[in-house]
């Protein structure tokens, strides 16, 4: 049988049909009914003229109807794209425009939002009340009769997944349908995932960290229970009411689970199910670590790393956890990292290089950018025939073969989980009518991998009311983006060539200023001759 989603899904029903699949506030389905709401999803999707090859967004909260929209768009045999409901305007609209999106399903809720876009793409609402103006899939699922007619095989494309890029706007990730199976495949290999695991999703499914607990869900027969996560003591509950084994997030959940100032209560819970915590998108500080072991004396914590435009690369063997705490492990099954010189050799033990990836979960290229796609996915001579992935990244390996993790080549700031632009933040910034010129950079935050820090020079030659620019920043960027450092300059450093902004000098007179330290590792001087 090919190896897609919408298989797995038809493997889990035969199994488990009467198994709960997935819960949520407002209810709950087996594995059967899942099915049948995604061949009706589907069949609407194709009644309201979807074709395969079709791109069709969805940008809604999570839910139930999400899960069964996204669904039922790989059973309609076209392609996923997923758009973080709380991006501005802007941004939405290239992505529509970029990925050529046949229709964008939305939260009914969220329609008067996105109506501008009526005139670029075809809008329709994933549930909610029936509007007149909307074709409504909740509503049209009670009178159609579901079928199957899924005919994908793995090498077709899935989805598309939109990223920061460095030119300032979001570059879509195109994803195969093997690339979505293997990866589900891989991640429940080394979590050992199986049909008693009851997973906690705080996660967005707009993201291929919280899509693959679904896809996990689907192969091995679990249970995932939906949770919008706002307050600890909330989730606390969950994993002890529900019985959690599993609990997938990212450093920054942490951080907010653990607040000392939250005074959350653990005392009175049950966690003796919860058998791990894996994380990704950042690295686990030892503070992490340690409320992770308190809270849950019997669990083992995972922390993972990966590419955007390769899901996942390693993982951390829990065991080494504290002997080996600043290195994101090794390979995970059916995939390889390696440490890449300039000539494209591999580089000795504690020799920085680039981090390169091939395997199983390497991604098809940038949708619609042949030129970036060049650059970033390439051959190399002693794996022919393969495509890999040249990450940008600055890592090392040590004697061992545990790989550690710089910095990237291309300052891409990573900040919650996010891949922010740089240049983005600079356009935005600049775009107030006082400032002259922007440089933004990453300050080192364990909490949540990295803080935006932007420095910036006025026309005038005065600071502006730090609270006045946030404010400004806060409508116009997602609030990931808007800067937690600003810091006023009379005028930039430059360069000997043509004038060019000294970066270097700008960030090392920036971190004075704020008292901090930058990311160092060691090998500063090593990667000059890299």
């Amino acid at each position: 049988m090919p190896r897609t989603i919408p298989h797995f899904l038809c493997e889990a029903t035969d199994k488990w049909p009467d198994k709960t699949a997935i819960v949520s506030k407002k209810r709950s389905v087996t594995f059967f009914e899942l099915y049948e709401e995604a061949l009706a999803t589907a069949e609407c999707l194709r009644e309201l003229d979807i074709h395969s090859g079709d791109r069709v967004g969805v940008c809604m909260e999570k839910s139930l109807d999400q899960v069964s929209v996204i669904l039922g768009i790989l059973f309609a045999n076209a392609v996923l794209v997923p758009i973080l409901p709380r991006l501005k305007q802007p941004n939405i609209r290239h992505i529509i425009e970029n990925s050529g999106m046949a229709a964008l399903v939305t939260d009914s809720e969220r329609l008067s939002e996105v109506s501008e876009f009526s005139d670029i793409t075809r809008l329709i609402a994933g549930h909610g009340e029936v509007d007149e103006d909307w074709p409504n899939l909740a509503y049209l699922r009670r009178y159609i009769q579901p079928r199957l007619f899924f005919n994908q095989i793995g090498v077709d494309n899935a989805a598309i997944i939109y990223s920061s890029g460095s030119t300032g706007r979001p570059k879509g990730i195109l994803i195969a349908h093997r690339n979505l199976a293997d990866g589900a495949d891989i991640v429940a290999q080394y979590l050992e995932t199986n049909e008693n695991d009851r997973i906690a999703c705080v996660l967005s499914f707009n993201f291929d960290y919280g899509l693959n607990q679904l896809w996990q869900t689907i192969r091995k027969g679990a249970t995932l229970y939906l949770h919008d996560f706002a307050f600890p003591n909330d989730l606390f509950a969950l994993i002890a009411e529900k019985s959690i084994t599993a609990l997938p997030v990212m450093p920054v959940i942490l951080s907010q689970m653990f607040d000392k100032r939250l005074k959350s209560g653990t005392v009175s819970h049950d966690f003796s199910a919860l058998r791990y915590v894996c994380s990704t998108g950042g690295r686990l500080s030892p503070t992490m670590i340690e409320d992770l072991k308190i809270t849950f004396p019997e669990i083992k914590v995972y922390s993972m790393f990966g590419l955007t435009e390769a899901f996942r690369g390693s993982f951390l063997d829990p065991k080494m956890l504290h002997s080996h705490p600043t290195s994101i492990g090794k390979s995970i099954p059916g995939c390889q990292m390696m440490i890449l010189d300039a000539k494209g050799d591999v580089c000795p033990p504690n020799v920085p290089g680039e981090l390169v990836q091939r395997g199983a979960t390497v991604s098809k290229g940038y949708w619609r950018d042949p030129e970036n796609t060049a650059k970033v996915f390439r051959t190399h001579p002693n794996f022919p025939g393969e495509t890999l992935v040249y990450s940008g990244d600055n890592a090392y390996c040590d004697e061992e073969g545990y790989l550690y993790f710089i910095g990237r080549r291309d300052h891409m700031i990573k900040t919650k989980g996010f891949r922010v632009s740089p240049t983005e933040v600079e356009i935005e910034v600049i775009h107030h009518p006082e400032i002259e010129h922007a440089f933004a950079f990453a300050v080192t935050n364990i909490s949540i991998g990295e803080d935006v820090g932007c420095a910036y020079t006025t026309e005038s030659g005065e600071p502006l009311p730090e609270r006045t620019l946030k404010q400004y920043l806060k409508s116009n960027l997602p609030s990931h983006m808007v800067p937690t450092w600003l810091i006023h300059f009379k005028s930039f450093p430059v360069t000997g060539n043509a004038g060019k902004f000294d970066g270097n000098s700008i960030k090392k007179i920036a971190f004075e200023r704020l008292g901090v330290q930058p990311s160092s590792t060691g090998f500063e001087e090593m990667l000059t001759d890299a």
